[in-house]
């Protein structure tokens, strides 16, 4: 006889893990099965911003993360080319006003033990061999557990919360983004003890932008970890990997205020390094089944989204579906809405994304947006909302701002860019903007269209890591969904 719950869900890091507390919270019994043993790795930077460590307050998690002693973050440097930079506070979020940057093999315990807390059925060292269907509906699913044998579990709901090779999103044939943009850039990150720990240097975000290339600092966990990260172009991956302590050198040289921050760190670990992070959105919802977290879409890790998202997804996938999952076409709607509403929460994270990614030198009109608001702000949240989503990229850098921004450049000079250049590369930047603006007022569900100098479009998506199954879509236009049938 196959088991029996409510939900099951694939995958129990933040997106996964987030949604079983919540759904276990509501009553609900909740299967949540994950290949690996726990405390595991995984290829993350791993900030999060105020509203994200809110996120982990909410599903119960917070505490015991608190207990590895993570450095609370409430403030954030940026520095423009070395000529312009701002500091500032973050904005709160519920009781929360600070960032943390936890590494996953301590994050995500904590999530996991938060899951089962709540009431959640976890097991590790459990595979998915494959969803089962009747009538095209997601019932279930079969599983293996780690001495290879094979059970089913028949539930209401089939969550993939299994990231960006998603084995649910091929089970169901959705792996196949209908949008996505190829990374410009790649991460190559350490961590150090923080010679600065405990002072207030030691309690900020760093953002470091020199040249066409980015430097990070996020004071992290145990205290007195921080992790130190470069985004150049994708390409330094490799070139990191062949020579690590040549690359690292080189790195502070372009970074001078980043090498007389970290001056003095010890216990440096080796580097980690990754050029494979195209952004996407899938199809994440259909009979029976939905996709949460990356699975379902993954953005730029330029802009350190991810997290908070995948906790955000997990929530609202709980909140929205726990309360009609004995009616399935009531629970099918319900999908659907959450869908369109986690696009319409992360499109424009998405853009800014993909224009964050892009290599190209810094823009003499942000060095001066920066220098303005440095100066005009004090140590209030302001372009620190973009990052820690407390406006959107177009509330934060808004028209008038774009434009006042150019005619400070011009008035102040250029920074040895031709004046032509900047003009320009405003003109660019304005119009990508306002086609991000547009999109957004569309409201279009599963829009696959580009916005020109915000997507770059990527036409091999991660590769499956299994077949996926074949599909025959009637797409009906804008709001209505799109109905899905798995075919034999």
């Amino acid at each position: 006889m196959p088991q029996r719950c409510d939900v099951v869900i694939i995958g129990a890091r933040l997106a996964g893990a987030c949604a079983a507390a919540h759904l276990a919270k509501a009553g609900l019994k909740v299967i949540v099965l994950d290949r690996s043993r726990f405390p595991s790795d995984q290829m993350s930077t791993h900030l999060l911003f105020p509203d994200g460590v809110n996120e982990l307050r909410m599903m119960g998690a917070l505490d015991g993360i608190h207990a590895s002693n993570p450095t609370r973050s409430p403030w954030l440097q940026l520095s423009t080319n070395g000529e312009a930079e701002l500091l500032e506070r973050w904005r709160q979020s519920g009781p929360i006003d600070y960032c943390m940057c936890v590494p996953r093999t301590i994050q995500d315990i904590e999530l996991v033990t938060s899951a089962r807390a709540a009431g959640a059925d976890v097991r590790e060292r459990h595979r998915l061999v494959g969803v089962l269907w009747r009538g095209g509906r997601a019932v279930g699913v079969r599983y293996a557990d780690a001495d290879g044998n094979q059970d089913d579990i028949e539930a209401k709901l089939v969550i993939g919360a299994d990231g960006r090779r998603s084995s649910v999103a091929s089970e169901v044939g959705a792996f196949r983004p209908y949008r996505a943009s190829r990374n410009g850039r790649g991460l190559v990150f350490r961590y150090a003890d923080d010679p600065m720990y405990g002072t207030r240097e030691g309690k900020t975000i760093y953002q470091w932008r020199d040249g066409d290339s980015i430097g990070f600092m996020f004071p992290s966990a145990p205290g007195p970890k921080m992790l130190m990260l470069f985004m150049g172009a994708a390409e330094e991956a490799t070139e990191a990997m062949n020579d690590q302590e040549g690359y690292w050198q080189r790195k502070l040289a372009e970074h001078p205020q980043m090498a007389e921050r970290v001056a003095g760190c010890t216990d440096l670990t080796k580097l980690r390094a990754t050029g494979d992070t195209s952004a996407y959105f899938r199809a994440s919802s259909g009979p029976g089944w939905a996709l949460a977290g990356d699975a379902g879409h993954f953005k730029d890790p330029v802009i350190g989204q991810g997290q908070r998202d995948a906790l955000w997804s997990g929530r609202r996938l709980a909140e929205v579906a726990g309360p009609v999952l004995d009616d399935p076409g009531e629970l099918d709607l319900a999908l659907r809405r959450w869908e369109r509403e986690r696009d319409m929460e992360c499109v424009h994270a998405y853009h800014f994304g993909n224009i964050e990614t892009e290599i190209k030198p810094v823009s003499p009109v942000l060095v001066e947006i920066v220098r303005r608001s440095g100066r005009s702000r004090g140590d209030g949240p302001d372009i620190g909302d973009v990052f820690g989503r407390g406006r959107t990229l177009p509330q934060v850098l808004t028209i008038p701002r774009l434009i006042g921004g150019l005619s400070d450049a011009l008035r102040r000079g250029t920074g040895g860019e031709p004046v032509g250049a900047t003009v320009r590369g405003a003109i660019a930047d304005l119009k990508v903007h306002l086609g991000v603006r547009q999109e957004l007022l569309g409201r279009r569900f599963r829009y696959s269209g580009v916005v020109v100098g915000s997507e770059h479009p990527d036409p091999k998506p991660p590769a499956p890591t299994r077949p996926v199954a074949r599909i025959s879509t009637d797409l009906i236009v804008h709001d209505n969904p799109t109905e899905t049938v798995i075919s034999a």
